[in-house]
């Protein structure tokens, strides 16, 4: 049966292996494959028993008129050996430039989420969009996002009454902020906002990068996300602050 997941995955695949060719003339940022690694843990034993682990990869590839984006996310608590968060996360995206300096783009895009401790099965939402460089100098950009797609949620608690899965049109903006406060330190800041017919959802990612070696850093981050209607007994909101070694590659 067709479904959400067949399609975001069909749209990927097609515009990842199957690009149309814009050349550009100029480009400043390097070809080829580029990203990032980062990892924390952290347990306490005591009064208290907490076990904390995050872990990310962001895995990039750039040509001359085109990039493709990845994200993968873990997230796992637990207090007292009790479990308080488990959370995977996966974002990929294609952008597809249209003038030499890369200002302009459309993109496909697919977000897939679990999270057992909200009750979410499987969150999937697949996108096409805009996106524009709205403000850049050497140490600042700041880049605007608009787009609309379709997205399906199921919930492991379906069964009850007021928690059902949804299959609904959505639509996402989204603006990342980043500005190199010196050689040393980085701060990055997005706000991503997703809108259906009576259905909210925010996050918010504030984070410092602190430069210790070539390429190893340290990052302090706090993650805000806001909920207007999630599963039943689960909290509108949800917060995450975080210091992970991070490494570029």
């Amino acid at each position: 049966m067709f479904s959400i997941r067949s399609l975001a995955a069909a749209m990927m695949v097609n515009t990842a292996f199957f690009p149309s060719h814009v050349h550009s003339k100029e480009d400043s940022k390097p070809h080829g494959f580029y990203g990032n690694g980062e990892a924390g843990y952290n347990s306490n034993a005591g009064s208290t028993n907490n076990t904390s682990f995050y872990g990310a990869v962001k895995l990039n590839y750039r040509e001359e008129d085109y990039e493709l984006k990845s994200i993968f996310e873990i997230n796992y608590k637990t207090a007292n050996k009790v479990q308080t968060q488990e959370r995977y996360q996966a974002d990929l995206q294609r952008n597809q430039f249209y003038n030499s300096e890369q200002n302009y783009y459309s993109f496909v895009s697919g977000q897939f989420e679990r999270n057992h401790l909200e009750e979410i099965d499987l969150d999937a939402t697949a996108l096409l969009g805009l996106g524009k460089n709205i403000y850049k100098t050497e140490n600042t950009l700041l880049i605007g996002e608009m787009g609309i797609g379709y997205q399906s949620i199921s919930y492991t608690v379906a069964e009850e009454k007021s928690t059902k899965n949804q299959n609904q049109i959505t639509g996402r903006l989204k603006l990342d902020f980043t500005h190199k406060i010196n050689d040393i330190v980085n701060f990055t800041q997005n706000i991503i906002y997703f809108t259906r017919i009576d259905h909210t959802k925010i996050e918010t990612n504030t984070g410092f990068k602190i430069k210790v070696a070539n390429n190893m850093g340290v990052k302090i981050a706090y993650k805000y996300r806001y909920n207007n209607k999630p599963a039943i007994n689960i909290k509108t909101t949800n917060t995450q602050s975080s210091v992970t070694l991070i490494y570029d590659f």
